[in-house]
């Protein structure tokens, strides 16, 4: 019983984390008395991926090249039910299967003189298959065990995939931010960022107004850095609606502030006082969109980068006059410039131009 309550154990671990895979395989050959255990997935014609402990990866390379069309035992398998443990003499002729190229080219030299399976999954015409091997043959104790395993091995492999399903989908969810012209993070009740996108990192990364200090978001202003926590510590309870969550966290002279909105991060409960707190966080850089729409119309209108760096400034307020001195150009200059730009853009007031970038 010791032995497989201790099987059990490794066999979830593995569910939880694949990369333990190797360990729990390894104990399942010992307390079977076989010298290795091997999990792949394979078709009758192919066998892409094989996790295996003792074999020798030579072996293990010509087997996938060679061998498995010509094993007798896998083909077998095709049409064994899954959850069903079945020793090679219960699906196998075994006269005929010790005559083979297989058995005698590739089991003989390694000792792998018999062998036990088991079918975890099927689906369209791939199978995922645990087998042992060894000097010799599977006694009923030794299938007893195999059985007594069988459903936890089963259960491992759906938890495997449910966990690589589940890390796929967000993963490609919160590749899909990547494209967003705004900075995307995703932060825990305890402040600390889980991940961030390609713009929430450059974000960061200016330390102008919102940074990173200690894994958690930290602003400029002190007093902003605690609202902005206290605006999370309560967006991860469910307690902030979409229109309450915002807060304006300053820049340097010059600059407009960001924009940081919380919301609450959809997560599901699967057990009372386990469930996942987490908050969305959005950061939108008023600067770097103008400059972003102003680049898209200087290459639509065809703008010169002087143009459209005063067609900037014209947006953000002040006039043409405010405008020249942010440029630090003569207001005649600057008049000649927008000048142009009313040409290029087929509008006449400073007003239908702020509209039109705009509205880009």
């Amino acid at each position: 019983m010791d032995t497989i309550l201790g099987l059990i154990d490794d066999i979830y671990e593995a569910a939880a984390h694949p990369e333990h895979w190797p360990a729990a395989l390894k104990n399942l050959a010992d307390s079977t008395g076989s010298i290795d255990a091997t999990m792949g997935g394979q078709t009758a014609a192919q066998v892409p991926l094989l996790v295996t402990v003792r074999t020798d990866p030579v072996m293990v390379r010509s087997y996938a090249e060679h061998y498995h069309r010509r094993n007798a035992m896998q083909l077998a398998l095709h049409t064994t039910p899954v959850g069903r443990p079945v020793v090679d003499a219960m699906v196998v002729d075994a006269e005929s299967f010790r005559a083979s190229e297989f058995y005698n080219e590739w089991c003989v030299p390694q000792n792998y003189l018999h062998g036990a399976a088991l079918n975890l999954a099927t689906s369209q015409g791939w199978r995922a298959t645990l087998m042992v091997s060894g000097r010799n043959e599977y006694d009923q104790d030794a299938l007893k065990l195999f059985g007594a395993v069988t459903p936890h091995l089963i259960r491992a492999f759906q938890l495997n995939q449910v966990l690589h399903e589940t890390r796929s989908l967000g993963m490609g969810a919160f590749a899909a931010l990547e494209y967003l012209d705004r900075g995307a993070l995703l932060v825990g009740a305890n402040g600390i960022i889980r991940t961030a996108n390609g713009m929430a990192d450059l974000i960061m990364a200016a330390g102008d107004g919102l940074t990173l200090k200690d894994g958690r978001l930290s602003c400029a202003d002190p007093r902003e850095t605690a609202q902005l926590s206290r605006l999370i510590a309560q967006t991860v309870r469910g307690m902030v609606s979409r229109d309450e969550g915002i807060l304006q966290i300053s820049r340097s002279e010059g600059r407009s502030p960001l924009s940081v909105q919380c919301l609450p991060f959809p997560t599901s409960n699967w057990w009372p006082g386990f469930t996942q707190q987490l908050a969305m966080i959005f950061v939108t850089d008023p600067d770097a969109r103008m400059e972003q729409t102003v680049e898209r119309m200087r290459q639509r209108y065809g703008l010169t980068p002087a143009e459209a760096r005063l067609a900037w400034e014209i947006v953000r307020g002040g006039g043409r006059k405010s405008a020249a001195d942010k440029r630090g150009i003569s207001v005649a200059t600057a008049r000649s410039q927008l000048t142009s730009i009313f040409d290029k853009t087929g509008v006449r007031r400073q007003s239908e131009l702020v509209r039109l970038l705009l509205d880009d």
